[in-house]
């Protein structure tokens, strides 16, 4: 069948819209509705409104009857499809993709019209959802023999063998042909296969093929290389439907011994969970904010994503395909038991079977995807209710479509707070929250996990042990993690080859779920556990990188201890923090920052300086003079300098040799502002997007590192699609000209409809405005 992209010229009604105004999808129309502290979704949703949205679209079909299949990846939540005013369908689940046959209701020779109606249900989730059509909307046309969509199996079952699994779909009885080549990246064939097949009307006709594949090129997450199979049907000499299908050669397994294999050699997932947000883009999933956002984590050191608690989106795993990064696709955040009154429970038990067929029906031919999870933290997977038999249930039904990939499940047990302590304690009073699982807690989970490949353990990396004492065969990874222990939990990783690997909370900033990552100093309070924040908090606040994507400082201490010979960043605590308690929800890091400008008043205070390093030892320096040395203790070294302006420098040693060195100095007042567009061109089709990094600088260029000088930005020849910070709590409005900086930082993104020069300014008030100019093509 022939695909469309179809998500140009849509009609949408929706709150915040008076009357209909025209769109194109990707989109979602609640990040940019006014945010109070009464939203429905409450601080889960980042206190974002929503409701209903009517989207309409009118399409031409040719006058020669065809077969036609719309495919929407992505529409929170509770969609309701209409075809010429015919109710189609209906989708409750929010994430996992869907198809809707409209041949029946077809006017052929006529124009048409779709209608999708949306509605986000809150309270319905426990991170933003954003509300509409979020992702990308195909047609697929095809004559009367075809091969319909995620009816094509590519499996690699050794390195040098290729098999392709089909599912032929035909209206009339007919003897055709079925032919396949592979082609490499090149687009050079290098191997090929037919056989006959006799399809029958009304029915999906099985057919496979088999092929030999010599010196084949491998895909891993170093040289994700890349196959196309090419797929035609033939009846009478003449070709009638063709598709097309990515895969990469690789296998994996994974057992208690041994480890994850990828083709045959061990690999230890560095990894992240994500939601699916893109800040002030909501969940519209465009292809340059994915792209960029995964480009980012891969460039901070992981191979490996869990996209939480849902199934991503198709252009996702195609970018993964191809920057080789490894995916854990996961179907639910809960089963038949609420977390929210309106949330996927209420739909659970009528839907669990077809989304999963959805899910991996769509994404088994990717070679980046090597696990399906079945569900997260389920409160029946305690050992109550019916948690078992459903474990068993869903696994089985997963392999019905897969049996290739492994299959997972993420739980938990959580005991007491911890009590509220000084900085140096904390550590340690947290580890003991998660050192209280009781051994009841592995018999009661045994069933509920026997039938998976790999046991999930959310934040219970000091359990991985004992777990292996009780089961020996289990395979592990910790499915969730938090990085202010995370030098712990990787050395249980490096140490223990049933462990596969690591999935900190979170890699990415993301919405909702406000302040699960916030911190708090003694003169403030105490926060004794995770919990969330209220408004104006917008976001977790959890994430290696934040809203904008800047890697905050444990994505540094990350590289560190995941990668080693890494520059080694210096940061600092406040002076006026100097020896205070603090405390946090768990999910935090430490309240340091990149900088070493303070007030006059803290001229001679000690101020605690860290670098995050796997050198032997550090020698720092203030004003070019060295102060003495100190040694990491788990990948971090800490020093007190007394305050003085100019420049502190830490030197790091390896076997008594430098192996690197880095500076932070005393900047000015703010002064101006630099904007530096990310890319040299925009593609004007209202689709790609340019991104440009805003900093507030003082007089020498040099970033303010405390500044959230208020931001306005004007663009000519384009559309501002947003300016927003990675403040995690102000009430700047997403949508708007306008911003705070955050830690001197901002981000603008830009679209566009017509070719030519487009060009950016920022300024604020007694700083003087940058500007930037890129062509658009």
């Amino acid at each position: 069948m022939i695909k469309t992209c179809i998500s140009k010229d849509w009609k949408l009604h929706a709150p915040g819209i008076n009357g209909v105004k025209s769109i194109d999808l990707p989109n979602d129309y609640s990040v940019t509705l006014p945010r109070s502290a009464n939203a429905p979704g409450y601080g889960a949703n980042g206190f974002f409104n929503g409701g209903r949205g009517y989207y309409s679209k009118f399409i031409n079909l040719d006058a020669e009857p065809k077969h036609y299949i719309l495919d929407i990846d992505g529409a929170y939540a509770c969609a309701e499809i209409k075809f010429n005013e015919y109710v189609m369908a209906i989708h409750p689940h929010g994430y996992s993709p869907f198809l809707v046959d409209l041949t029946k209701r077809a006017h052929f020779g006529e124009i048409n019209k779709i209608q999708i109606m949306t509605d986000d249900m809150q309270p319905s989730t426990r991170w933003y959802s954003g509300a509409g059509i979020y992702r990308d909307v195909f047609m697929w046309e095809g004559g009367d023999i075809r091969i319909e969509p995620w009816d094509v199996f590519v499996t690699t079952p050794t390195l040098d063998s290729v098999n392709a699994a089909y599912e032929i779909s035909a209206d009339r009885d007919s003897s055709v042909t079925l032919r396949a080549e592979i082609v490499d990246a090149d687009g050079k064939a290098v191997a090929s296969a037919e056989c006959a097949v006799d399809v029958k009307a009304g029915a999906k006709t099985p057919a496979n093929l088999s092929f030999k594949l010599e010196n084949a090129k491998l895909w891993d997450t170093e040289n994700p290389y890349l196959y196309t199979l090419n797929s035609t049907i033939i009846e009478n000499g003449a070709a009638i439907d063709t598709a097309t299908t990515d895969f990469g050669v690789r296998t994996i397994s994974a057992d208690a011994e041994n480890g994850l294999l990828l083709n045959g050699k061990q690999i230890k997932l560095r990894g992240g969970c994500i939601h699916h947000d893109h800040a002030v883009l909501g969940a519209a999933d465009y292809p340059a904010a994915c792209r960029r956002k995964l480009t980012k984590l891969k460039e901070s050191g992981f191979n490996a994503l869990r996209i939480a608690h849902n199934p991503p989106s198709l252009q996702l795993l195609e970018m993964c395909d191809r920057m080789g990064i490894i995916v854990m696709d996961e179907a639910f955040d809960m089963w038949s038991q609420q977390k929210n009154p309106r949330d996927y429970h209420l739909w659970f038990n009528d839907w669990w079977a077809r989304d999963i067929s959805y899910m991996v029906m769509r994404d088994r031919n990717h070679p980046c995807v090597i696990s399906y999870s079945i569900g997260n933290e389920i409160p029946q997977s305690n050992g109550s209710s019916d948690g078992a038999e459903l474990s068993a249930k869903l696994a089985a039904e997963v392999r019905k479509y897969d049996d290739t990939r492994l299959v997972t499940s993420a739980t938990f047990w959580i005991d007491a707070n911890p009590e509220w302590c000084d900085e140096e304690e904390y550590k340690n009073k947290f580890h003991e929250r998660f050192n209280k699982t009781p051994d009841s807690w592995f018999e009661r989970t045994k069933d509920y996990y026997a039938p998976l490949d790999i046991c999930g353990y959310n934040y219970m990396y000091t359990h991985y042990e004992k777990s292996h004492e009780l089961f020996p065969n289990r395979v592990i990874w910790g499915s969730e993690t938090h990085a202010i222990n995370f030098y712990d939990s990787w050395q249980s990783v490096l140490r223990n080859n049933y462990v596969l690997g690591d999935f900190t909370w979170t890699a990415y900033d993301n919405l909702g779920e406000t302040g699960t990552g916030r911190s708090c100093w003694a003169r403030d309070g105490h926060i004794p556990g995770i919990s969330l924040a209220g408004y104006p908090w917008r976001s977790c606040y959890q994430g290696d990188l934040d809203l904008c994507g800047y890697r905050r400082p444990q994505s540094y201490f990350r590289e560190t201890v995941w990668i080693g010979g890494t520059e080694p960043k210096i940061f600092t605590t406040h002076p006026e923090h100097y020896g205070e308690g603090f405390s946090g929800t768990g999910w935090h890091w430490y309240d340091v920052l990149d900088s070493w400008t303070f007030e006059d008043k803290y001229l001679g205070k000690p101020v605690k300086c860290e670098v995050y390093t796997d050198a032997d030892e550090i020698e720092w320096l203030l004003n070019g003079k060295s102060l003495g040395r100190s040694k990491p203790e788990k990948a971090i070294a800490t020093f007190d300098i007394p305050y003085e302006k100019g420049e502190i420098t830490a030197i790091t040693y390896k076997n008594s040799a430098e192996c690197g060195r880095s500076s932070l100095h005393t900047v000015g007042a703010p002064a101006a502002v630099t904007v530096t567009p990310e890319t040299d061109t925009l593609k004007a089709d209202n689709r790609d997007l340019c991104y440009f990094d805003i900093t507030v600088v003082d007089a020498n260029g040099d970033r303010v590192p405390d500044a959230k000088n208020a931001l306005t930005c004007l663009v000519d020849g384009g559309e501002l699609m947003g300016i927003f910070s990675g403040d995690p709590k102000n009430e700047d409005q997403y949508g708007s000209n306008d911003c705070h900086a955050f830690e001197g930082r901002a981000v603008a993104i830009v679209r566009s409809t017509t070719p030519g020069k487009l060009t950016i300014t920022v300024g604020g008030a007694g700083i003087n405005s940058g500007k930037a100019e890129i062509e658009k093509i």
